[in-house]
């Protein structure tokens, strides 16, 4: 019973460090150089979050040197905390091993991935010279991301489908339409549309009413705010193509602003354009069709005017007035005709 005893305590300490050894081989990363190794022995949490903290520990065996720095190097998305120095020196050290603990801050819109977290290292006291490694550190996506089209538009109601085309539920969404050159919002700027879980969509409506024709007057701009994965507050803008459609001849106010309404300033300039193509074109056929009668008349003079000779003659004895030749009636005609 003792030695079965023994033999399954010798298994779980086995097993511990078997599990113990796993874990630091996934986190750690070994470099050399100038006789000084640097290991990354793990970060926490893992993996690191926008916004947040993680804490990093580093070892350095010094080997015989008698001297040696190292400063962590601050680059996007990362950032040391306030309280801890970036840069850490050993004099005669001997052989010592040496574990530095690094309290490091992710920026808010890190996005998801593997990034660098850089260190410098030397063993020249009087020089800045040395060598530069990354330490990957694992950045989760806590962020999500929306799609917006325009639904329906009707005079100056207008409403938006909003998917969430993310992995993460955005949670407390608010749309807003923010102040913007082109539009203007009738009544409440903005709509609670509560949790919006990933794969899934709603619709918003608002009254606009256009304000102005510059040259982003077909891209109406969408705030939507949310809250992420960790409790972060984000806020992105979304442009949506969109125009007010309105009426042709539609009236200019005074200040040289355009009346809400259905205003749509490309179907009014494709109806100018159609317009303006299609009196090209009569008049063209009307000056080839003049050209051509004016050739055949040179071409064939005795035919044109025995054919209007004709056209003539048809026309005076439908409407009645025909006359016999030097201006006799036929009935004086024909008595003459009889006594003879």
């Amino acid at each position: 019973m003792k030695k079965q005893f023994i033999f399954g305590l010798m298994l779980c300490i086995f097993l511990i460090s078997f599990v113990s050894a796993e874990e630091v081989l996934n986190y750690s990363y070994s470099y050399d150089f100038d006789g000084i190794q640097v290991t990354q022995l793990k970060y926490e949490p893992y993996p690191a979050n926008p916004g947040e903290y993680f804490e990093v520990w580093l070892q350095a065996s010094l080997g015989s040197r008698d001297y040696a720095k190292f400063e962590l190097i601050e680059e996007y998305p990362f950032s040391i905390d306030s309280n801890e120095d970036a840069i850490r020196e050993y004099e005669d050290p001997g052989n010592m091993v040496v574990v530095m603990k690094y309290k490091i801050r992710v920026d808010d819109n890190a996005v998801e991935g593997v990034n660098n977290l850089k260190i410098r290292y030397t063993s020249d006291k009087y020089s800045d010279s040395g060598v530069i490694h990354g330490f990957p550190i694992q950045i989760s996506d806590v962020q999500t991301n929306f799609d917006l089209v325009i639904q329906e538009s009707s005079g100056t109601d207008v409403s938006i489908a909003i998917a969430n085309i993310g992995k993460n539920t955005a949670n407390s969404l608010i749309v807003r339409i923010p102040e913007q050159e082109s539009y203007k919002v009738s009544g409440t700027n903005g709509q609670m549309v509560g949790n919006l879980d990933a794969g899934d969509y709603t619709i918003v409506s608002f009254t606009l009413a256009q304000v102005g024709r510059g040259s982003d007057s077909s891209t109406l701009q969408v705030q939507l705010d949310y809250t992420d994965s960790i409790g972060e507050r984000r806020s992105i803008i979304k442009d949506v193509q969109f125009v007010l459609a309105s009426p042709i001849g539609f009236n200019m106010t005074g200040n040289g602003q355009v009346p809400s309404g259905n205003f749509q300033r490309g179907n009014f300039q494709a109806q100018q354009d159609n317009s303006i193509f299609k009196s090209i074109w009569f008049w063209l056929v009307i000056i080839i069709l003049a050209g051509g009668s004016y050739w055949y008349y040179r071409k064939n003079p005795k035919q044109i005017k025995e054919l209007f000779s004709k056209i003539k003659s048809k026309l005076n004895k439908k409407s009645g007035s025909e006359k016999s030749p030097k201006g006799t009636p036929d009935w004086i005609s024909s008595e003459r005709t009889k006594r003879k």
